[in-house]
């Protein structure tokens, strides 16, 4: 039976699923309310700098396990569906424990383990979902099916963005908006996972002998394609702009006199609008390449981090915000038909998962840099702000630049 024949139901499903995850994914993923709830705490700038740099770690290292645990596997949707509850856990935990404890001398220390174990889970299940929802689609369709599924877990951030946006007005950083929030972000993980019983997968027509085997020559293929591996040298571009996102709240609340509810919460909702903005554009034009989508992205990287550089009102906050959507959104919706494409693979798992690997360095190393000189010039107030966000342009220009090299089958 063709796989066109159960676009509406997949399409349906998986954006089910993405609305719900949405919704909880700007409080953990990031999030410019982890950056004001981490400092309330009495954390360091180095310490919000792990945060991506913990996520990324867990991704890197975690992701390898999914191709050999699902790459072999003809039917993956109840795999996939496990991997996803795994992962909805520890945020779930954790606001369990702020509900009935409040903060304490060690809430910094359990946040950390807590985030360090939903990033493994993140890292598990992420190559899994990204083969599993790539290929449920045909060619011609997976874009426009995407678009939808983007558009909808955009909706959920928006919606998660007002969500936050009310609990801080109304509780500030207390132990009890930290626990509504912490506990809803686990509640809805778990009910968006359900979703994934609603999809309709159909066998894989590759056949390996053993998972292992699949991972070495996956990886094999993956070290000798010249293009992947530019694909991937050009996201330093994505982890500078992440590493933007992991500080420029901080950087408006301290020293350009935004309120903490508005950059917590008003932040996120201008950056998810931007997500949607660019997955209803994108997904009505697709005649444009998948090379010029991804490079419109990175641009309008370069673009948010020049407007770092030359101002600081409110009204340039938001734009920033919006454009830091865009951006995201535009890498977000041709990441996985570009490995997709590029893998030449039927199940791309393996390739999926061996990316976070080869760009670990890039991933961990940019953010965690970035805190230790904000410290180490927290001397200079704003203007070492100012300095990280220039220089971080420059790794988007040199993204820019490995992009352009890069070749995209067709």
């Amino acid at each position: 039976m063709p796989k066109d024949e159960h676009f509406t139901r997949n399409t349906a499903a998986i954006s089910a699923v993405e609305l719900f995850w949405g919704m909880g994914l700007p409080v953990v993923i990031e999030s410019t309310f982890l950056q004001l709830f981490l400092k309330n705490l009495g954390a360091s700038s180095f310490l919000i700098g792990l945060i991506p740099t913990l996520f990324f770690i867990g991704i890197s290292f975690f992701s390898l396990f999914s191709g050999i645990l699902t790459g072999h596997l003809k039917k993956k949707k109840k795999a996939v569906l496990t991997l996803h509850l795994i992962a909805s856990m520890p945020m779930l935990v954790f606001g369990i424990f702020l509900n009935f404890f409040g903060f304490g001398d060690d809430t910094l220390k359990l946040f950390f383990i807590l985030y360090a174990l939903f990033s493994v889970g993140i890292g598990l299940l992420l190559p899994a979902w990204q083969n599993y929802i790539t290929g449920i689609y045909t060619e011609k369709e997976i874009l426009s099916g995407h678009s939808f599924m983007w558009i909808a877990q955009s909706a959920g951030k928006f919606i998660g963005g007002f969500i936050i946006l009310k609990v801080v007005t109304a509780y500030s950083f207390s132990y009890q908006g930290s626990a509504l929030i912490f506990t809803m972000v686990g509640i809805l993980f778990i009910a968006g996972s359900l979703f994934f019983f609603f999809t309709k997968e159909l066998p894989q027509k590759e056949e390996y002998p053993t998972a292992k085997h699949k991972f070495k020559e996956d990886l094999k293929s993956a070290l000798h394609n010249r293009n992947f591996l530019l694909l991937l040298a050009s996201d330093l571009e994505l982890f500078a702009l992440i590493t933007i996102l992991s500080f420029y709240a901080n950087y408006a609340v301290t020293h350009c006199g935004i309120e903490a509810g508005t950059a917590a919460g008003g932040f996120v909702i201008l950056n998810y609008l931007g997500m949607i903005a660019i997955n209803v554009l994108y997904g009505k034009s697709p005649s444009i390449k998948l090379k010029h989508k991804y490079m419109a992205g990175k641009f309008i990287s370069l673009t948010a981090a020049l407007l770092l550089w030359f101002f600081s009102g409110k009204g340039i906050f938001f734009a920033v915000s919006f454009l830091m959507g865009m951006s995201r959104g535009a890498r977000s919706l041709v990441y996985m038909p570009t490995i997709k494409k590029i893998s030449g693979a039927e199940d791309a798992t393996n390739f999926f998962g061996i990316a976070p690997l080869l760009t670990m360095p890039l991933s961990t190393g940019i953010p965690l840099l970035s805190g230790a000189f904000l410290d180490r010039f927290s001397s200079l107030g704003a203007v070492s702000y100012r300095y990280l966000f220039l220089a971080l342009g420059v790794l988007i220009t040199a993204g820019i630049l490995l992009l352009k090299k890069t070749e995209f089958p067709g």
